[in-house]
């Protein structure tokens, strides 16, 4: 007859102390980390007592589902923190799944969910409409941060939170225009990337049209960034010495992008923001790092993931609300890069 695994067992599996194996199955407070790797080791040797010792100990278990690493994500770092600490003081378990979208396998995220017991999902960088569309038939609450940017049928219900982009850009357009009569106006990133890129897009387009401005699609660099490099500078120098006459000003999707095209500029010649002007998005570390500081939106991410998971609690408590939509609102800071 085979022998029942212990807590013994899984411990010396891990090369963990019995201690710390007993504290994670039982619900009492061990880093996220170390309790998601005992519960996949739990599962893996089929500890029987998995189930009864940790699910009756946390209200909810939420899984943070992503289509990259998180962790070294500037944007991305204090909104999971913001989560972990949250889910911690209120005692529902936390588990994070990272993916890879190339190998096109579905079976391994289903089994975790499913295997897991998973309550809810909140779902960053998950941006493929299939993947979405399987990731709602799987029947578990999801909430998304951002969303995709092509349109797709979705017939199940879900969440999803972001930040006001198009307001926000909408607004400062016609704030440079108004102050500095900037009137040619370049958009930089794959705007079918994710559903926030594309609302950026539409608000300077927005914006331009608010102040009577003429603006051509040929005059953006909105490449398709499975097939272009928005980190290299030379190729975005290439891509804007193709343009007629340089623009008044470059929004770009991200702080990221903006850090990168300001290094195009300035190697072709151009000042900074004599010349032309460098506006980027999120409020990360990018756009600070060195001269010129870029002009950007900081979006306060500890609140967007702590909202998030409000929001997928009273999914969970109420599956068959409507789909919602919430958009938070981000602040303007003004660098030198815009300051004239």
């Amino acid at each position: 007859m085979k022998k029942a695994v212990s807590i013994n067992d899984i411990a010396e599996a891990l090369g963990l102390s019995r201690n710390t194996v007993s504290k994670a199955l039982n619900g009492r407070h061990v880093p996220n980390k170390t309790r998601e790797t005992v519960l996949r080791k739990a599962q893996e040797l089929n500890y029987k007592s998995l189930n009864n010792n940790l699910l009756s100990s946390h209200k909810y278990r939420l899984l943070l589902l992503s289509g990259k690493p998180l962790h070294n994500m500037n944007f991305y770092v204090p909104l999971v923190k913001s989560v972990e600490n949250y889910c911690y003081d209120r005692n529902y378990d936390f588990f994070e799944f990272t993916y890879n979208a190339s190998d096109g396998s579905f079976e391994k995220i289903a089994a975790y969910v499913h295997g897991l017991r998973v309550d809810g999902i909140v779902a960053i960088e998950c941006f493929e409409p299939a993947f979405v569309n399987s990731l709602l038939n799987l029947g578990v609450p999801t909430c998304f941060i951002d969303f995709p940017g092509r349109k797709f049928e979705v017939e199940k219900k879900y969440d999803l939170i972001t930040a006001h982009d198009q307001k926000a850009v909408c607004e400062y357009v016609k704030t440079l225009y108004e102050q500095y009569k900037i009137r040619r106006f370049t958009f930089v990133g794959d705007i079918r990337h994710c559903l926030s890129f594309h609302e950026r897009y539409m608000g300077m387009l927005r914006g331009c049209f608010r102040s009577g401005l003429r603006h051509s699609v040929e005059e953006d660099l909105i490449m398709d960034d499975n097939a272009f490099d928005y980190g290299d500078s030379n190729a975005l120098k290439d891509k804007i010495l193709f343009h007629r006459a340089m623009p008044d000003c470059f929004i770009c999707c991200n702080d990221f992008v903006a850090r990168n095209v300001a290094t195009a500029i300035r190697k072709i010649g151009y000042r900074i923001p004599e010349d032309t002007m460098v506006v980027g998005f999120d409020g990360v570390a990018e756009a600070e790092e060195r001269a010129p500081l870029i002009t950007t939106f900081y979006v306060d991410k500890e609140f967007l993931g702590q909202e998030a998971i409000r929001l997928l609690v009273s999914r969970i408590e109420k599956k068959d609300a409507p789909s919602r939509t919430i958009m938070v609102d981000c602040d303007l800071i003004v660098r030198e890069s815009t300051t004239k």
